[in-house]
């Protein structure tokens, strides 16, 4: 019997031969709150990943939403994200368990998300083989909180994570409004260029909101040469 890694209560799994011969993990969450979560599904916009259900009529342009529209009609930003997806909503159960995940050091909770984040990883984000690069921390952020969620993310995926992003100190971007956020200056830089030249770019992050955290990565991982960028997150506020 195991513990559910969220509300600590007893996971129950049927035996059987799978789970004899070890080819079926172990439980990590219960069904309750496994349910709890709210995945993403149905029509996206094109570029984001956001569910086109939840995109009121107003803010479509053909198959993007407004976001996406003034991304790409800004010539500092057309074309540097091929596309994100998402695999959840951020929903009131995920907006805790993220907070548990990020900010109060529960490192462990990204087994939670294995099954779910491999699946449509192998499902939709697998392109001629992109080279899985993690949204990185800044040195001061690393040390406060012990771990980059973001990397431990890109460890769920098959093969090796590849730190090419660096990232220099800045304020906590929960801390600001949307506003702010897509107001600051770009905070990233890629130490090696001859690492990124003519690659292909998996940026991997937690949770997907303006877009801009990607897009400021893209900018100066494109500005390095790389061929192409796209994101993959967990969630999608």
């Amino acid at each position: 019997m195991n513990q559910c890694l969220i509300c600590q209560e007893d996971v129950t799994s049927s035996f059987g031969w799978g789970a004899f011969l070890g080819l079926h993990k172990p439980a990590t969450v219960c069904e309750d709150c496994e349910q709890a979560f709210q995945k993403i599904k149905g029509e996206l916009c094109r570029i984001c990943g956001r569910e086109w259900g939840m995109v009121a009529a107003e803010n479509r342009y053909g198959d993007l939403c407004s976001d996406c529209f003034r991304w790409e009609g800004d010539p500092a930003t057309a074309g540097l994200l091929q596309q994100n997806r998402s695999v959840y909503h951020y929903n009131e159960h995920m907006k805790d368990i993220l907070s548990r995940y990020k900010f109060r050091g529960d490192a462990a909770i990204s087994k939670v998300f294995q099954e779910a984040f491999t699946k449509m990883f192998k499902e939709a984000c697998q392109n001629e083989n992109p080279i899985v690069v993690p949204i990185p921390l800044s040195p001061e952020r690393l040390y406060e909180r012990g771990f980059n969620q973001s990397f431990l993310l890109a460890e769920l995926l098959p093969g090796k994570p590849e730190e090419l992003l660096s990232k220099i100190s800045s304020e906590k971007q929960s801390k600001k409004a949307r506003w702010e956020r897509l107001d600051q200056e770009n905070t990233f830089f890629v130490p090696d260029s001859e690492q990124v030249k003519g690659k292909s770019i998996l940026l991997i992050d937690d949770i997907y909101t303006t877009g801009k955290t990607v897009r400021m990565a893209a900018m100066v991982l494109k500005n390095a040469g790389a061929k192409d960028i796209s994101s993959y997150t967990l969630v999608r506020s």
